[in-house]
């Protein structure tokens, strides 16, 4: 079974959520500490796990309406199931003969029955419901028919008021087995059978109708035609295991302490016993073991003992360090379990140090992974059918690249077991299934409660939506890494001009524009420019990438191309490029592949009141002259606004109409495109 949906209500600080979505294998809940992230998973393992766990209205119920409204009875947990087609097989096989129905759904429902008991509801979709469904309105025409037969026959008077009353009391929507349809039912025969027995001339009065009420209390009696097939979807419901940081392991066991506590087990000891299991150990026998010297017991007999508690743990060891190493593939580590008077103590070695250290001294994130490892392993063994883990916050301890190698874990897993997980960590949604992530938040007036969005359209305020941001932009930026022919440059203006060029240029025909593996990448300005030069620096050369830093030929880009050529490329200055000397030209920006008469025209249109003067053709650059018209002007400084302005609007007319780039333009922009190219293909000093 599939769950594709489900409700919580009435649970912590859940009102309500409304029926939310989920997806087939995996899905993310994001929201911050304290949003009720947690208590959506722990409602949904209440439903049915193997550590017990119930719903206690006393503690789940939410605080602000417990008193009035704790002896109703209401919903906790709805869950909607998809069928496979061999199970809809198998459930319909489970229905009475001739019921003609065969579900895709089935529905779970678990409720606060009264203040102290629960209970489960199963359902199926509505035409198998429909079909099985049978109400106290089959009485209905049968009460009539009897009422009119005894209407026939004087001084009957006192028979009809009984069988009147018996009517009114039945309740003609409520199921026919129910136990008050059946005793109205019951009472209803008694009465007719007195009334009939009164007077030998009315033993064979209405004996269709009594026949008629008579098989539908035998059927009554047989309860619910679909008990059989609910109990079959009760019993194949996959049952949810439950992990968060609380059931981390830790370096010493004491034995005496855990076989104590292993009838009313917590978060921790529920990972020990997982531990246990996992690695065939009795903790009684091991305890045993390692006892004192028992009276009247030889050496010989105490060493045999030492030394098979010896060969059990080594035997442990050995086997849980081979499946682990499967999973956890960060280093090779190898497991080490030793005993010490009444403790067992579990300590690790890896690739790197050979000698064992304690279980707590490890990383945060590989006691996490291992812990949850275990739980996770042992759980679904024993669940069986296709277990549904529930991750309460994970990896919270890891390294951002071991957070990404994670999701790729649960995709993995999610071949097999359905998962769910909550997180506030960027890293820990998967930014190639966006689809998957369902924020969480709080909303309304105190005391807020929890909101869940219902499918792939995120809520909530900013904070719950910036690790989803974060990771759309960390999914974005990664493309960056992987182009083969990376082109840095300094600012979005010479982005939008390249790119814009290219595709007026570049596409023409006969026209070589820039190689199709080129990625240009904008920093935002010179004092960008080195830290994410040095991050791409670390990129290059793997899968044939390489790559080239673009300045402007003003002062500002050649001290920037002095410091990286000096501080990243010293062996290979050829990575740093210049603009002017592929545009024929001294000094150059970005602006200088567009004539300087088109640029004034350009910041003219873009809304500036600026004009050219003679003064402005000397100067260097068409920046620096638009400089001096902006302060003639009285506009005060040229900022990167008012030249991002001006680009857009001749990068717009360029795309409209290619044919609108000035034939100077074109000449200087195919120069650059084959410097830029030649840069790439040339080999490295």
């Amino acid at each position: 079974m599939i769950l594709k949906r489900f409700r919580i209500c009435n649970y912590k600080v859940i009102d309500d959520t409304d029926w939310v979505q989920l997806d087939s294998r995996v899905t993310a809940f994001l929201g911050k500490n304290e949003a009720g992230k947690s208590s959506l998973l722990r409602a949904m393992w209440k439903c049915k796990n193997v550590a017990d766990k119930k719903f206690d209205k006393l503690l789940d119920y939410p605080r602000d309406r417990y008193s009035p409204e704790r002896k109703q009875s209401q919903d906790v947990a709805l869950l909607e199931f998809e069928l496979t087609p061999a199970e809809s097989d198998a459930l319909t096989a489970q229905f009475p003969k001739g019921s003609n129905v065969k579900p895709t759904t089935v529905r779970f429902t678990a409720r606060y029955k009264g203040e102290e008991e629960t209970e489960t509801l199963v359902a199926f979709d509505d035409a198998a419901e429909a079909a099985c469904l049978r109400t106290a309105s089959e009485c209905r025409p049968i009460v009539e028919r009897l009422l009119a037969s005894v209407a026939k026959f004087q001084g009957s008077e006192e028979a009809t008021r009984a069988l009147t009353a018996i009517q009114g009391e039945l309740d003609v929507s409520s199921r026919l087995w129910d136990a008050r349809t059946v005793q109205h039912m019951t009472a209803l025969k008694t009465a007719f059978a007195t009334w009939a027995s009164a007077d030998a001339t009315r033993s064979d009065t209405a004996l269709p109708e009594r026949q008629q009420l008579d098989a539908l209390i035998e059927q009554a009696n047989q309860g619910d035609p679909a008990s059989k097939a609910r109990a079959w979807a009760l019993e194949n419901t996959p049952t949810f295991i439950y992990f968060d940081n609380y059931g981390q392991l830790e370096t010493r066991i004491n034995l005496t302490t855990y076989l104590s506590r292993i009838g009313n087990p917590d978060a921790k000891t529920r990972t020990q016993t997982a531990l246990f299991q996992k690695s065939n150990l009795d903790p009684q026998e091991i305890l045993r073991l390692g006892r004192v010297r028992d009276a009247g017991e030889t050496d010989e007999q105490v060493q045999r003992r030492k030394d098979k508690r010896r060969a059990l743990l080594d035997s442990a060891s050995f086997g849980l360090t081979g499946e682990w190493s499967e999973w956890w593939n960060e280093k090779r580590h190898k497991l080490h379990f030793d005993a010490d008077g009444d403790d067992l103590v579990l300590k690790v070695a890896d690739d790197h140090n050979e000698f064992p250290i304690p279980f707590e001294e490890r990383s945060h994130g590989f006691q996490w992974f291992f812990s949850f490892y275990l739980v996770f392993l042992v759980e679904s063994a024993k669940a069986h059918k296709g277990a549904i883990l529930l991750l309460d916050e994970p990896g919270l301890h890891l390294h951002p690249t071991l957070q990404h190698k994670l999701i790729h874990l649960f995709d993995r897993i999610s071949e097999k077991n359905q998962l769910v997980y909550t997180t506030h960590l960027p890293f820990l949604v998967d930014g190639d299934h966006l689809e998957r992530v369902r924020t969480v938040h709080l909303a309304g007036p105190d005391p807020q409660k929890t909101v869940v969005s219902n499918n792939v359209r995120p809520t909530g305020d900013q904070d719950t939506l910036f690790p989803l941001q974060a990771a759309l932009g960390y999914s974005i930026a990664q493309t960056l890494f992987i182009g083969k022919r990376s082109v840095i440059v300094e600012g979005i203006t010479d982005y939008w001009i390249i790119k814009a060029l290219d595709a007026a240029v570049g596409s023409a025909a006969g026209a070589a524009g820039l190689h199709p593996d080129t990625v240009l990448i904008p920093t935002g300005g010179t004092s960008r420019l080195m830290p994410l030069a040095s991050i791409m620096l670390a990129t290059t050369g793997v899968g044939g990438r390489k790559m080239l830093v673009l300045l402007d030929s003003d002062t500002e880009g050649a001290n920037a191309a002095d410091r990286v050529t000096r501080e990243l490329f010293a062996d290979d200055s050829s990575r740093v490029m210049l603009l002017a000397p592929s545009m024929g030209m001294t000094h150059a920006t970005i602006e200088d592949l567009v004539p300087r008469a088109d640029y004034f025209a350009a910041l003219v249109e873009a809304g500036f009141k600026v004009t050219q003067t003679a003064e402005d053709t000397r100067a260097a650059t068409n920046v620096q002259a638009a400089e001096k018209a902006f302060a003639r002007a009285g506009l005060g400084q040229l900022t990167k606004d008012h030249k991002a302005a001006a680009v857009l609007k001749l990068i717009d007319g360029w795309g409209k109409d290619p044919k609108r780039v000035p034939q100077e333009t074109k000449s200087m922009a195919l120069s650059l495109f084959a410097a830029i190219n030649s840069r790439f293909e040339e080999p490295r000093a």
